[in-house]
């Protein structure tokens, strides 16, 4: 058993000791503070942090029982319970007001803990660090270490975490906290495989969207000309349309001048037709007269 969960129990029983010894004697508020005391003593003894923290608030709120043993029993339910930000501030008071009592490296201990729980690592990692220095030989040394290890691994600064757990696990084999440090150790050579992994995954990612790009480019420039080609067809075969339908005016003009002609031939063909018919037929009507005269003079015999 460590030295402050032996003196924890040494001041449950103290306590219920004096509360059974001066029951008789004590007013209505000193009953009422031992009462308190005792209950959340009796509460942290059975494990119950909630409730122990909840009594230990109501004890220590009563002069009596503002002391040293009081407060750290408070401060270690707290941190139990997880009401790491009231643990803080309970641990500053104590270091404020008890400073020359046998707790102060543990309440030290349990300030800087409680900060890496707030997650300040970095204020965390100095009061650890200045806890480690002032007690070399403390019992907490491997789990201030230990927390030391934990705010690097939380700030993704492994390499650091690393040297303390491998501390640890060489210097304190036996504690405690050497097989979380394994583990931690575990959890971090599978990190730098993954982030190798991940590593070769983006090159490979990137290489293959830079492939994809180049592809891409190549793929547009091609389309590019081969728009560029079909618009150069179009220009050519609109040219080329320009110029036939060009030729199909100068040829429908053309034909328009031949049937011009052509009208203006048969309109003088006609002309002359009719001339030759009106000729012809003065002809006839000559000879038919001729003929007749000719008769006539044969009729009387004038031949």
């Amino acid at each position: 058993m460590s030295l402050a969960k032996k003196i924890i129990v040494s001041s449950v029983l103290s306590s219920l000791i004096v509360f059974s010894s001066f029951s008789q004697s004590q007013s209505a508020e000193q009953k009422l503070a031992a009462t308190s005391f005792v209950q959340g003593t009796e509460a942290y003894r059975q494990g119950e942090w909630m409730s122990s923290v909840f009594l230990l608030r109501k004890a220590v709120s009563y002069p009596q029982n503002n002391n040293a043993d009081a407060y750290y029993m408070l401060i270690s339910a707290e941190m139990y319970a997880g009401e790491y930000k009231s643990a803080f501030q309970d641990c500053e008071y104590f270091l404020q007001n008890f400073s020359d009592s046998s707790y102060v490296s543990y309440v030290m201990y349990q300030k800087g803990k409680a900060l890496y729980c707030l997650q300040e690592y970095e204020k965390s990692v100095l009061l650890l660090s200045d806890f480690c220095h002032q007690y070399p030989e403390h019992e907490m040394y491997a789990s201030a270490l230990y927390w030391i290890a934990e705010a690097f691994f939380a700030s993704y600064n492994y390499d650091e975490a690393s040297v303390l757990y491998r501390r640890i696990l060489a210097d304190f084999p036996n504690d405690a906290k050497a097989s979380a440090s394994q583990f931690r150790l575990e959890t971090i050579s599978q990190s730098y495989r993954e982030e190798k992994l991940l590593y070769l995954l983006k090159e490979t990612g990137e290489e293959y969207l830079a492939a994809k790009e180049e592809y891409e480019r190549q793929l547009r420039l091609s389309g590019s000309e081969s728009a560029a080609d079909a618009r150069r067809r179009i220009l050519d075969l609109q040219r080329k349309n320009a110029d036939l339908e060009n030729k199909i005016l100068e040829l429908t003009k053309a034909n328009e001048d031949l049937e011009n002609q052509l009208a203006q031939v048969q309109e003088s063909s006609a002309e002359t037709q009719t001339e030759k018919d009106t000729i012809i037929e003065v002809l006839k009507e000559k000879a038919w007269k001729t003929q007749q005269l000719l008769n006539e003079k044969r009729s009387s015999g004038r031949w």
